[in-house]
């Protein structure tokens, strides 16, 4: 049994990456790329292994795809891989912004995006 099979969160998250290039044709937005399919393909197991939870995986309107932590309480961590490659992160942690610009995604997860997720896991864990 392999560590995804273990884990329905990741094995779901996964499967709403496998339909994402079907629903960017349907809602006629630009198909995202192998490069952001790639990324979001590696990003997926490695964001689970630091912060396991149900991840939220959708395509955006500039060809994108949304790899989405929510944490609830106006927390939120979200990596948008682009179509060159790249991708930035957008970290709410109530009401306070921050954000991190790559031109490499093979560079992730870094510092800033393990910071984040870990402090999505503290408030999930104190909220409870």
């Amino acid at each position: 049994m392999t560590a995804k099979s273990r884990n329905p969160d990741l094995r779901d998250a996964l499967r709403d990456l496998q339909d994402v290039v079907a629903e960017a044709s349907e809602e006629q937005f630009p198909v995202p790329s192998e490069a952001a399919l790639a990324n979001a393909r590696r990003l997926l197991p490695e964001m689970y292994r630091i912060s396991p939870r149900r991840y939220e995986v959708y395509p955006t309107p500039d060809g994108e795809i949304a790899v989405d932590a929510p944490g609830g309480h106006g927390r939120s961590v979200v990596i948008l891989c682009n179509s060159e490659g790249g991708a930035l992160c957008l970290v709410n942690m109530n009401g306070a912004h921050r954000r991190a610009h790559y031109s490499d995604a093979g560079r992730l997860p870094d510092g800033f995006v393990r910071e984040a997720l870990d402090e999505l896991t503290l408030g999930k864990n104190l909220a409870a």
